[in-house]
């Protein structure tokens, strides 16, 4: 008997496909039986929680349904879809399942890719095409989308090409398809001067961008533009919070396992990828309008894009629960120590690379 073996890692690190085999024709209704080998090689921690709890730049995921979808070469440079594999009982933190597929179910012999999508059980997205249509819908062309802004949550795919022969082994690294965006800021002004020699009441801290996707392409981690439209990334409402010497003493994460410095904001989120985008970080009144507002940078762009498992931060977390940036059984290091924007000095941003996100950005505001 054939044997297919899927090596599949949910990582935000990239790992190498190997694949010993030679890419061979199409050989007809050859079959053969498939094991999957499906690895989660992080240590799992509780960095990111859910729909919309991102609270540090932690490398955790909260995948509980993984499938794999393969698409045949069609001889003509496309591969389309053939069929979808399962991976049962995978449950947040799964760090490795072997999966034997029923002979009833294997693959023909031929050449394919193979695209892994890894989802939380909480998200919204649909995968469109909806259904994948057999003989019909390309590799190249299978997307996430949510139906509005605000309903971004992790997801994790990766991609392999195969040819089924005689014992095939194919690994599959998944990595995020969106990007994280992280606020930590401290000594948030309960009264500040709008610039007009108004002294007005701060409410409301929200960080807005001009633009945002509801698409991105799950092979290439590539967002989609389907309308130019301003959208908030998070807004951080202060009322009900008791002030100390003029500041307010910050927003209580305490449920979430969050632990934080004092009169400390923080609030995170995941985006789609999107290109040429603006970011204002702002105060606003009661009312709604505007006290102070800042441009944020990437370096020395006020124009940047955001990539797919690329981390954004204006201000420093390293870890969800303590200040130190110690996680159970990994005590924190020097310089990890939590570093909260102070709006009451206009300060750099600054961020600090993550191993687990291929990329974290340093952002400034000004």
């Amino acid at each position: 008997m054939k044997k297919l073996v899927f090596l599949m890692m949910a990582s935000a690190l990239l790992f190498s496909c190997s694949n010993n085999d030679d890419p061979l024709p199409n050989e007809g209704n050859q079959k053969g039986s498939i094991t999957f080998e499906v690895s989660a090689v992080n240590d799992l921690t509780n960095g990111m929680s859910g729909r919309s709890g991102l609270y540090s730049q932690e490398a955790v995921q909260n995948i509980t349904n993984v499938k794999v979808h393969a698409f045949l070469s069609n001889g003509s440079g496309d591969f389309l879809y053939k069929k979808t594999y399962d991976i049962s009982d995978w449950t947040a933190g799964t760090t490795f399942k072997r999966f034997e597929v029923a002979g009833s179910d294997d693959l023909a012999a031929g050449t394919y890719k193979f695209l892994a999508v890894g989802r939380d059980a909480s998200d919204t997205y649909t995968i469109t095409p909806n259904p994948l249509v057999v003989d019909n819908t390309s590799y190249a062309n299978v997307e996430a989308m949510v139906t509005a802004n605000g309903g971004e949550s992790e997801i994790f795919a990766g991609s392999a090409d195969a040819t089924i022969t005689d014992g095939s082994r194919v690994s599959i690294p998944m990595t995020r398809k969106v990007a994280g965006v992280l606020g930590y800021f401290k000594n948030v002004p309960q009264q500040l001067d709008n610039g007009a020699g108004a002294n007005k009441t701060v409410r409301y801290i929200r960080l807005t961008a001009t633009d945002a996707n509801k698409r991105v392409n799950l092979s290439t981690g590539t967002g989609i533009s389907t309308e130019t439209a301003a959208y908030q990334i998070f807004e951080i409402d202060m009322n009900g919070q008791t002030v100390n010497n003029g500041v307010y003493t910050g927003n209580d994460l305490s449920g979430q396992g969050v632990i934080k410095v004092g009169n400390s904001q923080l609030a995170g989120a995941f985006m789609i990828p999107v290109v040429n985008v603006q970011f204002t970080l702002g105060l606003y009144d009661t009312d709604g309008n505007v006290v102070k507002t800042w441009s944020v940078l990437d370096g020395t762009n006020n124009v940047f894009s955001l990539q797919a498992n690329h981390f954004y931060s204006l201000g420093i977390k390293k870890a969800t629960g303590s200040t130190d940036g110690s996680t159970p059984g990994n005590p924190g290091q020097p310089g990890d120590e939590d570093a909260p924007i102070d709006l009451l000095n206009d300060q750099n941003i600054v961020i600090t690379v993550s191993p687990a996100w291929e990329l974290v950005h340093n952002l400034v505001i000004q």
